[in-house]
C-alpha cells in the first residue's frame, strides 16, 4: 500500500493507529534492500529512483516500523488458527494463483485452518480443501483486478468457526487526483511511477503492466533477446533511454 502514490508516512500512520496485526509486503522490502544496497548502480536507475525517493522522505519512526514487521504472523482468534502473509508462505514476492500445482503444495503444507494473502493484485476469493482455506483478500492499494474497484477480506472468527466475507468498494477518484498534484511533486524521482499507478487506478486496468510490456521488448530487442533481471526476481531492469522512451508514450495522459 506505501510507495506506489506520494502517500507513505499518511498510510503507516494510519495503519499504526488501526492494528498491530501487519505483515511486510514487497514494497517495503524494497526499501530495506535500497537501505542495505544504496551503493549499487542499480539504484541510480530511473526506474529505481522512485524506491530512493521515498525511502528518503520517510520519517525515522515509520522507517523503523517497517524493521520491525514480519514475513508472517500466526494468530489464534477465537479457536481458528490463521496465517498471515503477503505473497506466499515462501516469500514477499511469489505469485500464487489457486488450480494450480504451486497452490495444491500449499494447501498440503498449511499447518493452520486458514492462509490469507495478497500480493497479486486479482479478485479476492477463497477455496477450502479438507478442512483448511486458503483467502486471497483482494487489494486495496493500486487495484488493477478484473474489475478496477479496491476490494478487502473479512474474517469473522467464533466459536472455532470462520465466515469470509469480501468487500467491494467505491472513492472519489478525482480527489485523489486533486491530493496526488497537491503533493506528488514533492517527489520528483517517482513522478513516471507516480503517473502509470494513478492510470492504473483510473482506468482499472494495469496500465504499469502495459508499460512494462512494452519496455521489457524494447529491451530484449537491444540485447539481443536476454538481459538481466532487476533487484526483484519478478521484475525487469530497464535501461534508462528506454524508459523514457516508452514514457514518452504515456506522457499526455500524466497527472504530473
Amino acid at each position: 500500500m506505501i510507495t506506489d502514490l506520494p502517500f507513505t508516512n499518511e498510510i503507516i500512520d494510519k495503519i499504526k493507529n488501526l492494528t498491530s496485526y501487519v505483515v511486510k509486503g514487497n514494497r517495503e522490502q524494497y526499501l530495506l534492500e535500497y537501505e542495505l544496497t544504496k551503493e549499487d548502480k542499480m539504484w541510480k536507475t530511473i526506474q529505481n529512483k522512485s524506491v530512493c525517493c521515498y525511502y528518503h522522505h520517510l520519517r525515522k519512526d515509520n522507517l523503523e516500523y517497517i524493521h520491525n514487521l514480519k514475513e508472517e504472523l500466526t494468530l489464534e482468534i477465537e479457536g481458528v488458527k490463521i496465517k498471515a502473509v503477503h505473497a506466499s508462505p515462501d516469500s514477499v514476492t511469489e505469485l500464487i494463483y489457486f488450480d494450480t500445482p504451486r497452490m495444491e503444495e500449499i494447501f498440503n503444507e498449511l499447518q493452520e485452518d486458514i492462509l490469507v494473502y495478497g500480493h497479486n493484485h486479482n479478485l479476492a476469493q477463497y477455496q477450502t480443501k479438507n478442512g483448511k482455506t486458503i483467502a486471497q483478500v483482494g487489494v486495496l492499494g493500486i487495484h488493477n483486478n478484473e474489475i478496477g474497484k479496491p476490494q478487502y477480506t473479512i474474517l469473522n472468527c467464533k466459536n472455532g468457526q470462520a465466515t469470509i466475507e469480501i468487500r467491494t468498494l467505491e472513492y472519489d477518484v478525482e480527489k485523489l487526483k486533486e491530493e496526488i498534484i497537491q503533493v506528488g511533486g514533492l517527489y520528483p524521482e517517482a513522478r513516471i511511477w507516480q503517473n502509470l499507478n494513478f492510470l492504473t487506478i483510473l482506468k482499472g486496468k494495469d496500465i504499469r503492466r502495459d508499460f512494462c510490456k512494452e519496455a521489457k521488448e524494447k529491451m530484449l530487442s537491444k540485447y539481443h533477446g536476454t538481459y538481466q533481471k532487476g533487484f526483484d526476481s519478478h521484475f525487469e531492469s530497464f535501461d534508462d533511454d528506454i524508459y523514457k522512451e516508452v514514457a514518452q508514450k504515456f506522457e499526455p495522459y500524466f497527472l504530473l
